[in-house]
């Protein structure tokens, strides 16, 4: 009995959650809301489960043939009938709906990706640490873009409709001069933003990297590609008990590459998405209303459309990391890195492996809706808009 609990771990997780979400949506409009977010977020991500298999089973070959090429180029003499044999092991005789049911019941029970014909294993193990790797580097590379893109894109807004140099005649010349000295910085500082958003938006990431390479190169310097160099690629994190220390330096010389590589054009997208959101908020008649009252400069802007235009970004961290993520394998392929990306070109281009494939773009589906699911849920407990909404409507 223990083993089969262990075993079927993620689908007792899927329906204790649901079954506590369900009891508490019983007494709260709001938990409802959640409990239906929750039934969605796993019917999308069964549509999408079989949407990915699809688009798999289009691909010419299947496992069977792939195993008997293998053993053909091992010198054994290989006929159709053995190919037949072999598909009717696998099981890849039946049909594809009865397949995808075999790899979603796996799925939903064991969370088994399925067999990797081209690594001979299991996918779970042929990516091992390497989606969360990959997961890393996006959600890094996402931190890094709204570190910057909230505050600048807030400034570059701010800035929008300022003069250069302030007139204003009820200032002494020295507020004036010191108005005018801030205002000039801004607009430089919001000049220097919409060139580097531009840039942004029309270097392509892995241009980036290369160009980046390239100055190491011409530096005369170690490029930072991989994860480490020759030196401390085989070294273990700790030797005799004690912990590394040049072996995290190394990494963190490594991995500010990708990070800073990714992030680069969803920094830029996002200084306009910010840009964009705070100048429409900042047009409405409640804030031309707050002005009236007599509320104006940091205390207008952070209480009124700053704080509107925030909800409409945090509901995106999933699209932006599904963004992020499509420009990931090209640049991983270009660094030179090993994480789940770079898997699924190789699974994708060269080795035509269904299975990994499918299992990668599944679990990117995953991370997706997962976050879409975890930001609607904080958005309708925080955003008293939102809260409201969901009230009046029972969650429906």
């Amino acid at each position: 009995m223990t083993a089969f609990f262990a075993n079927t771990w993620l689908f007792w997780l899927l329906l204790l959650t649901g079954g506590g979400l369900w009891l508490a949506a019983r007494q709260s409009d709001y938990f409802h809301y959640v409990f239906n977010r929750y039934l969605m977020a796993l019917i999308t991500l069964l549509l999408v489960s079989f949407v990915v298999f699809g688009l798999m089973e289009v691909l010419p070959g299947d496992c069977a043939e792939k195993y008997m090429a293998y053993k053909n180029t091992q010198g054994e003499v290989i006929s159709q009938a053995m190919i037949d044999a072999e598909r009717a092991r696998m099981g890849l005789d039946q049909p594809m709906v009865q397949r995808w049911l075999n790899w979603v019941t796996d799925l939903t029970l064991r969370g088994d990706l399925g067999f990797s014909c081209a690594k001979r294993q299991s996918v779970n193990l042929a990516l091992g640490d390497r989606f969360w790797m990959s997961l890393g580097f996006c959600l890094a590379g996402l931190f890094l873009a709204y570190l910057i893109a909230v505050p600048f894109g807030i400034l570059s807004a701010y800035v929008l409709n300022k003069p250069w140099v302030d007139r204003n005649p009820q200032n002494s010349p020295g507020q004036r001069m010191r108005n005018s000295v801030l205002l000039g910085i801004n607009k430089l500082v919001d000049l220097q933003l919409r060139i580097i958003s531009y840039l942004g938006l029309a270097l392509p990431n892995f241009l980036l990297a290369l160009t980046i390479i390239l100055l190491y190169v011409f530096a005369g310097e170690p490029t930072p590609t991989g994860l480490f160099s020759d030196q401390w690629r085989n070294v273990p994190w700790f030797v005799d008990g004690s912990f590394q220390l040049g072996k995290l330096t190394d990494f963190l010389g490594h991995i500010w590459l990708p990070i800073f590589v990714i992030g680069w054009a969803a920094t830029a997208l996002q200084l306009q998405t910010v840009r964009a959101l705070v100048v429409d908020e900042s047009n409405k008649l409640y804030v031309e209303a707050a002005r009236a009252r007599g509320i104006e400069g940091f205390s207008l802007w952070a209480r009124y459309p700053v704080r509107h235009s925030i909800s409409p970004l945090f509901n995106s961290v999933g699209f932006d990391f599904q963004r992020v993520f499509n420009d990931l394998p090209i640049v991983a392929v270009v660094i030179g890195l090993t994480d789940a990306a770079a898997l699924l070109i190789e699974a994708l281009a060269m080795t035509n492996d269904q299975e990994l494939a499918a299992g990668i773009l599944f679990l990117v589906a995953v991370v997706v809706i997962g976050m879409n699911l975890v930001t609607d849920v904080v958005l309708a407990a925080v955003d008293p808009r939102v809260r409201r909404s969901v009230m009046s409507t029972g969650g429906q």
